[in-house]
């Protein structure tokens, strides 16, 4: 494990960092904070140390998820911004549960670095700064630099920013990560945008060290995919149904193939010919027919499920007239309100070492 005591000794070590959204957090870093296995300033007080930091209590708590002072500071943000809706909460406890299972299935200790690729708005990081405290480093990727400026601002609201990096990379090209540098590698729904799967497999192990570890999370979109829209037949809108998907096939981009074309099993094979020599795989695959709202039915037509993809309710407006729009909706509206809905959702969590 790297002990650096300075920036210049950091750089010496060869990691680079993107411009912008490293600069704020380096400048705050002091030559007399040392990271490493030697032991952690506390965010909190001036004295260094070696144990658990009583500094830090679990301070938040989201359902039964305790929290410390950093995700603290990320949940309030999210709970303020991204999941303001109806069901905000409910969402953001869902993701606090993979996030959960993901990081102990990294089996993350005090003292190591973590990559977390496709770090978004920080839902992995900030939940394994405790876990590789003291003396342990997160470093955050990504390729949106709104996402790192958001991330670095959350960081020094907790005052973490000197046990955390940020570095500006596509998953399939970490070239700010050296080999062998970090210990584990973690990521959430990010593959499914990446169409090279195979060549992020080989990065996530160039970037490993001896006997380190994966952990990941991938929706599988394309079990959500042999039903109907929302779960209902369209019937007598069937017209009207076609060219809103037709619609919608039209205003994405050519990249969200790649949410399509895979499975579980092809993970598996990308991250077993990528060098990994231990992997695990867990599917959980639902279908549920149960009573839904209103209020369910209009968070499906503005929220989209993924950045890349517009909302139903922009390929609804494209695709019909504003009375078609009204007979497509109030079919569907009909149907929510009158019995239960069908609906599809699979997933599945990966992970593994390579040899030691």
């Amino acid at each position: 494990m790297h002990i650096i005591a300075s920036i210049s000794q950091f750089r010496q070590a060869g990691i680079r960092f993107s411009e912008r959204g490293a600069i704020p957090a380096i400048r705050s870093l002091r030559a007399s904070v040392i990271l490493g296995r030697a032991g952690c300033v506390c965010p909190h007080a001036t004295t260094r140390y070696t144990e658990a930091c009583p500094g830090c209590p679990f301070a938040y708590t989201i359902g039964t998820t305790a929290l410390h002072q950093e995700l603290e500071c990320w949940s309030r943000r999210q709970l303020h911004t991204r999941f303001r809706g109806p069901y905000g909460k409910e969402t953001l406890e869902f993701l606090c549960t993979i996030r959960d299972k993901v990081l102990d299935r990294a089996g993350l200790q005090p003292g190591e670095w973590v990559l977390d690729v496709g770090s978004g708005d920080g839902l992995l990081a900030f939940g394994a700064l405790h876990r590789v405290f003291p003396g342990g480093l997160v470093i955050l990727d990504d390729i949106s630099q709104d996402h790192l400026d958001v991330c670095t601002e959350v960081a020094r609201e907790a005052g973490v920013e000197e046990r955390l990096r940020f570095v500006r990379n596509d998953a399939t090209d970490l070239r700010d990560v050296p080999d062998h540098s970090v210990d584990a590698v973690i990521t959430r729904s990010v593959l499914l945008y990446v169409e090279d799967k195979a060549k992020a497999a080989a990065e996530f192990r160039r970037v490993l060290r001896s006997g380190g570890r994966v952990s990941l999370f991938e929706p599988i979109s394309s079990a959500a995919t042999a039903d109907h829209r929302f779960g209902i037949d369209p019937g007598p809108v069937a017209l009207l149904a076609a060219r809103v998907e037709e619609a919608f096939r039209a205003l994405q981009s050519p990249q969200t193939q790649a949410m399509l074309n895979f499975d579980e099993r092809d993970l598996l094979r990308v991250f077993e010919a990528a060098g990994f020599t231990h992997l695990e795989l867990e599917l959980r695959a639902s279908v549920k027919r149960e009573q839904q709202s209103l209020a369910w039915f209009d968070a499906l037509l503005n929220g989209p499920t993924n950045p890349r993809i517009p909302t139903m309710r922009q390929a609804i407006s494209a695709a019909l007239t504003p009375d078609e729009a009204a007979a497509y909706l109030a079919h569907y509206r009909r149907a929510v309100a009158g019995g239960p809905i069908t609906t599809r959702q699979a997933m599945a969590y990966l992970w593994g070492s390579v040899a030691e």
